[in-house]
């Protein structure tokens, strides 16, 4: 039975030490920064897999934390869940003999979890590293239910980068809504009306809509028409009311005719126009 240790008990670090329990398959013990080093020695020293489950600043000083306890690490398996970072951010521990990699869970954890759970299913990790520690993480995720798969260093950054526009922009995207929808609406009479109530099923149904015919195939919208008139009506109420959220409807609604144009509801001429259109309501500095 593998023994795994997981440094960093927060959100992710949490939900993977209750999936990883969950199976009955691992001997799992976690560490917190408030852990006497005489506990940690003991931990690292008799753990076969190390998961680094910290701040991304942090990463490689814990890794050196590692190194100066002084304890053997030759032939283990030692992991951080950054997203953006790739296994060179734990290089240090290479020259002691460890298997280095990354283990990134495609999936947000809004809160920590104090239970057992199956989080981590059906969702995808994204590995790189030394191909024993990367044949690991295939072990490892499959056993949680989770679908690995490689990437390249490189290419990492990019692959973060989509996480964040997929996940943390929405959530932002969703904010917005709210706050707009609070102001502008509420004094029509929707006061016991949350967010939620209103615009939540719009919003599942779209990205039900993606799952299943892609963005492009999903676009529904005045833009995906060429309804210039409601545009404008839309970036004339903008510009009255706020300026802020005029320049973001202008960047979505310029990403949302590159996207009609590919999908071809719309033709050359007509996204010209509408770029000219949003061009006369960007707010000169």
């Amino acid at each position: 039975m593998n023994k795994i240790l997981i440094i960093g008990f927060g959100k992710l670090g949490s939900h993977l030490y209750y999936s990883l329990k969950s199976t009955g398959k691992y001997k799992v013990t976690f560490a917190k920064k408030r852990n006497k080093k005489s506990i940690l020695d003991g931990l690292i020293r008799s753990a076969d897999v190390i998961f680094i489950c910290v701040q991304d600043s942090i990463i490689t000083k814990t890794a050196e934390s590692i190194i100066k306890l002084n304890v053997p690490l030759k032939n283990k398996t030692i992991f951080h869940t950054s997203g953006a970072l790739t296994s060179d951010a734990i290089k240090v521990l290479k020259q002691h003999g460890t298997y280095t990699g990354s283990f990134h869970p495609v999936q947000s954890f809004a809160k920590r979890t104090t239970r057992l759970t199956d989080s981590f299913n059906k969702i995808y990790i994204a590995t790189e590293g030394d191909k024993p520690a990367v044949k690991k993480a295939y072990s490892i995720a499959k056993s949680i239910g989770s679908i690995p798969f490689t990437i390249k260093k490189e290419n990492k950054v990019y692959h973060h980068i989509c996480c964040v526009m997929a996940s943390n922009f929405l959530s932002a995207l969703n904010g917005r809504i709210e706050e707009t929808g609070r102001k502008k609406i509420q004094i029509n009479g929707f006061n016991n009306l949350t967010f939620l109530n209103i615009y939540m099923p719009l919003a599942k149904q779209t990205l039900g809509n993606i799952a299943v015919h892609g963005a492009k195939g999903s676009l529904t919208g005045p833009i995906e028409r060429n309804d210039v008139t409601t545009v404008k009506h839309h970036l004339e109420a903008l510009k009255k009311s706020s300026k802020e959220l005029l320049t973001f409807y202008i960047l979505m609604g310029i990403e949302t005719v590159k996207l009609a144009l590919n999908k071809k509801s719309i033709t050359k001429k007509q996204s010209s126009d509408l770029y000219k259109l949003f061009s006369n309501y960007i707010i000169k500095q």
